[in-house]
């Protein structure tokens, strides 16, 4: 199945819940948008966000007094995924020519 696409503030918190690496609960995602990406959304930002990413397919929940969120689509394989999109897209399938722009930046 083809999950829907997500924008950049659903990636942010998703990366959120990657990084976790447990179930995680709203305000601990919100700690974690501060204090790694200096963001400072409203618990009720981040819970619709958590709330769209479940609708997409990236996430479930459950609850246990408190909802808490885990994500099913694995890190790495959504990662492959996105590299892959990218020199698809900016590099016509090219890996040599990505490698190649990459080394001019990180001289």
């Amino acid at each position: 199945m083809r999950k829907a696409e997500i924008s950049e503030c659903e990636l942010i918190v998703m990366k959120c819940v990657w990084d976790a690496g447990e179930p995680v609960v709203c305000s601990t995602v919100i700690e974690k948008l501060k204090k790694d990406y200096d963001i400072d959304y409203a618990e009720t930002t981040v819970y619709t966000f958590l709330k769209n990413l479940k609708h997409k397919g990236f996430i479930d929940s459950y609850k246990k007094g408190i909802t808490f969120f885990v994500p099913i689509i694995d890190f790495e394989e959504f990662r492959k995924k996105q590299v892959k999109k990218f020199i698809d897209f900016w590099f016509d399938g090219d890996k040599d020519k990505f490698i190649s722009e990459v080394k001019k930046i990180y001289k």
